[in-house]
Order: C-alpha cells, then structure tokens, then sequence
C-alpha cells in the first residue's frame, strides 16, 4: 500500500491588481482536487470499464476525511499513469508531483 498526503499547501503567484500593477497573492493549493481532476484527463482515452474504476477511486478519495490515505498499489499506479500522461504542469505542481512520485510504501498486516 501507499500513503498518500492529501493536505492543501500554499502557493504564491502574481496578479494584477485593480490598479492594473502586480501585487503578490498566496492561495490555496487543493491536493485532492487536484488529484482528482488528473484523474479524469481526457489524454487517459479511459474506456468504460476503466471509467467506473477510476470514479470508485475517485470517491473513495472524495470521501477521505483526513490529511493523509492508504491506497492500494493498482490504485496508486491508476493515479501515477493519469499523472505521467498530463502534460502541462506549473511550478505550483511541484509539490503534488512530489508527493505523488514519493509516495511512501507502507506494509500493512492483515488482521487475525
């Protein structure tokens, strides 16, 4: 298994401001909303089988309460492929690249 974290972290960019000059914003960077819309990539030509597996992944992140999730490693290499096939990254990615390439193998021990 893997764990994955899912908490947001900040950001910082430029924007205009209602002046027209440039001011330095920091915002948001939602993780799992992210994820998620990797995930739905249009590049993926995901088939209709491929679809209802990766909308029970989808969910099963959606519903995730906490920072971090244990996702099995089909599921986790579902999420790295939608990741390596988008093209387009920016330099508030990095963070999310990172922590999805160095997602942490975890054993788990099954329960007796």
């Amino acid at each position: 298994m893997r764990t994955l974290n899912l908490k947001d972290y900040m950001v910082s960019g430029k924007a205009k401001g209602g002046d027209g000059k440039l001011i330095d914003i920091t915002a948001p960077y939602h993780v799992k909303d992210s994820i998620l819309n990797l995930m739905f990539n249009r590049e993926l030509q995901l088939s209709g089988a491929e679809l209802v597996k990766q909308n029970m992944l989808a969910m099963k992140l959606e519903n995730c309460k906490d920072d971090e999730i244990l996702v099995e490693e089909d599921e986790y290499q579902r999420i790295k492929k939608a990741m390596d096939t988008f093209k387009g990254f920016n330099r508030n990615d990095v963070e999310l690249v990172t922590r999805l390439t160095e997602a942490a193998v975890v054993e788990v021990e099954p329960k007796k």
